[in-house]
C-alpha cells in the first residue's frame, strides 16, 4: 500500500504552473482514467470502499475501517489489484508515464500539488479510487 500512495505522490507532483487550474483537471481525470484500469480487478465491496472512503471526512480512517470487514478472498483480491498497480512496466505506472510526456510536467512541493489534484477531483464520483488514495497521502502528510 505505501508504493500505491508513493506513486500516487510523485504522480501528484506532476502539476506544472502554468494555467494551474485547467491543466489540474485534466493531468488528474487522466490520472483517474489510469487508476481506473484496475476496477474490473477489484471486488465490488472494495469499490464501494473506495465509493464510501472518497467523501468521508477522514478517507484513511474509513478506507481502515472498512477494508477490516472484507472477507479473507476480497481483501486478497483487492490488495493483489493495489499492488500490481506500483509495479514498473504495469499498465498503471505505463498510463501515468504517459501522461508525464503528454503534459510535459514538472515536480513541485508533494503536499501542495496533491491538494490540487484532490481539490480537481471534488465531485467526480468516477474517481473515486484516486481520490480515496490521494486524500489518504493527505492525511498521512498532515
Amino acid at each position: 500500500m505505501k508504493k500505491i500512495i508513493t506513486i500516487l505522490a510523485v504522480s501528484a507532483a506532476i502539476i506544472s504552473c502554468g494555467n494551474k487550474e485547467n491543466k489540474s483537471k485534466a493531468i488528474a481525470e487522466d490520472m483517474c482514467n489510469c487508476f481506473n484500469g484496475i476496477k474490473d480487478s477489484l471486488p465490488k465491496e472494495a469499490i464501494a470502499i473506495f465509493d464510501k472512503a472518497a467523501t468521508a471526512t477522514s478517507a484513511k480512517t474509513t478506507y481502515e475501517t472498512e477494508m477490516k470487514i472484507l472477507t479473507p478472498e476480497a481483501l486478497q483480491k483487492t490488495m493483489s489489484a493495489l499492488i500490481s498497480t506500483s509495479k514498473p512496466g504495469s499498465p498503471i505506472s505505463s498510463c501515468l508515464a504517459d501522461i508525464d510526456k503528454k503534459y510535459k510536467t514538472v515536480g513541485g512541493e508533494e503536499k501542495e500539488m496533491t491538494q490540487k489534484m484532490v481539490e480537481a477531483l471534488k465531485g467526480n464520483t468516477k474517481c473515486n479510487i484516486m481520490q480515496t488514495l490521494m486524500r489518504m497521502q493527505l492525511e498521512k502528510m498532515k
